[in-house]
């Protein structure tokens, strides 16, 4: 044979072996080979389930939050209104409470002036009254002073004397 024949049969009994190699590595190596991939094939399905599964609850905690967020705001809007309801029936109440006490002391102020206008008045009638009396002695005197006066007082006096 010849050289170049040798190395043929050389080359073909390598490829012959390593055939075989890969045949009883494949033989023997392919449950373990089968079974990390399946499991490798399963993480990643499982992985990506959980993620799934974690995005839809995180949508789901989302969509609650923000209801309870909607309701949030609703209550606040209410609870706002009612304040503002309150202080105005608040507010209302007070200028009532402030017009009647306003009115009271009105009507005692009144009754005050009332009571002090009919006091002046009856001290200036008793004013009145005693400087007419006051005024009315000095005419009398006055008038005493003349003696014609006195005479035509103590005749009528007399007269009335006389007739009782």
């Amino acid at each position: 044979m010849t050289e170049g024949g040798h190395h043929a049969i050389e080359l073909l009994w390598k490829g012959f072996n390593v055939l075989l190699f890969l045949g009883i590595a494949y033989w023997f190596g392919r449950k373990p080979v089968s079974q990390a991939f399946n499991n490798f094939y399963k993480s990643l399905t499982e992985r990506l389930n959980a993620s799934e599964e974690e995005l839809r609850l995180s949508k789901e905690e989302l969509a609650k939050a923000k209801e309870s967020y909607e309701d949030a705001q609703k209550r606040y809007k209410e609870q706002i209104k009612l304040a503002q309801e309150t202080a105005q029936y608040i507010k209302e109440e007070e200028i009532k409470k402030a017009e009647q006490m306003a009115n009271r002391i009105r009507e005692k102020a009144k009754s005050a002036i009332e009571i002090e206008t009919k006091k002046a008045k009856e001290e200036l009638i008793r004013f009145g009254i005693e400087k007419s009396r006051q005024i009315a002695e000095d005419m009398l005197r006055k008038a005493f002073e003349d003696p014609e006066v006195q005479k035509r007082y103590i005749d009528k006096s007399l007269r009335s004397m006389e007739e009782t």
